[in-house]
């Protein structure tokens, strides 16, 4: 996080390409490691999902299932570490309103769909909903089949606009 901070220039689309053709046969090792870690860093997996539908179009169900361990694997980070660094104590103190509302709404009824909508709308974080459920202590099951149901068409609509972006690339 810290790297991302002080480089933002190192996480750009050009980056990756040019990383990616420096590894050769090795840029799907490299995908399938940057889907997994970006996550604890907190990166939005948009970019690196639509980045894998681009250089690996032959891979596509591939790219999927990786895509998706990646945030899957994220979302279960965030709802079971809520507490690290003390995080839940400052959302707590300078939102209580707006926590309050989100506690509301994940311990009601209709709470997995709620995810499930929050992780489908492209706008909003999808780390900060799993996150929020892990400070309701919202049942894990229902967080995690809200985060699939809602991300698994999101990320198949970037995958495949990946696929698209790749006729523009010059590799």
């Amino acid at each position: 996080l810290g790297w991302y901070l002080l480089h933002p220039d190192h996480f750009t689309a050009e980056r990756f390409e040019a990383v990616l053709r420096g590894w050769g046969p090795w840029a799907f090792a490299g995908f399938v490691v940057a889907s997994l870690v970006r996550g604890i860093l907190l990166i939005p997996s948009t970019p690196v999902v639509i980045a894998g539908g681009a250089f690996f179009p032959e891979a596509l169900p591939a790219v999927l299932v990786i895509s998706m361990l990646g945030i899957v694997g994220s979302a279960s980070l965030l709802y079971r570490f809520p507490g690290f660094a003390g995080y839940d104590r400052v959302l707590e103190a300078k939102y209580p309103e707006k926590l309050a509302r989100v506690r509301a709404r994940l311990e009601g009824p209709g709470a997995m769909w709620f995810v499930a909508g929050w992780a489908f709308f492209p706008v909003v974080p999808t780390d900060l909903i799993c996150y929020a459920a892990g400070l309701v202590r919202m049942p894990y099951r229902r967080m995690i089949t809200g985060i699939i149901i809602g991300e698994l068409p999101l990320v198949t609509a970037y995958i495949l606009l990946g696929t698209k972006l790749s006729g523009f690339l010059p590799i």
